[in-house]
């Protein structure tokens, strides 16, 4: 029994972190290309004509800032976290996230910047394809 526990504690510590790190947000760094609207919120500070317009702009991830639609996030910190999908979106945005298609559970990487910022969640939809939150809508996005 002992060699069990003791195997399953070192697969536990080898394995990368999945919360507030350094690799946080090492699964969206890259460049993005914004390929169509996933959901909005009621309530939006733009039209959907003007994020209409946004489509095949990139949407930009380093460790030293993030970048979209002439916005920057300076130093950003990723904490990432999992969450039932449809329990969470409706919690957080009042919002059915059946259309988005999401895993369940969903990856989400928080993003904390220098200075405030609509920059502020990605949602993992697989290695290729993730939904970013902004002023409002959630787009889609692909490598």
């Amino acid at each position: 029994m002992r060699t069990h526990t003791l195997a399953a504690l070192l697969v536990a510590l080898a394995a990368p972190p999945s919360m507030a790190g350094t690799n946080a947000g090492s699964a969206v760094l890259g460049r993005w290309t914004v390929t169509g609207t996933a959901g909005a919120q009621e309530t939006t500070s733009l039209s959907s004509d003007d994020v209409d317009k946004l489509l095949g702009t990139d949407f930009v991830v380093t460790a030293e800032s993030v970048q979209f639609a002439g916005e920057k996030c300076d130093k950003p910190t990723f904490k990432q976290s999992r969450h039932n999908t449809t329990n969470f979106f409706w919690r957080e945005f009042k919002f059915d996230p059946r259309s988005m298609r999401l895993p369940d559970p969903v990856t989400e990487i928080a993003i904390d910047c220098l200075l405030p910022s609509p920059i502020t969640f990605i949602y993992v939809r697989d290695k290729r394809h993730i939904v970013f939150f902004w002023r409002g809508f959630f787009l889609d996005a692909k490598r």
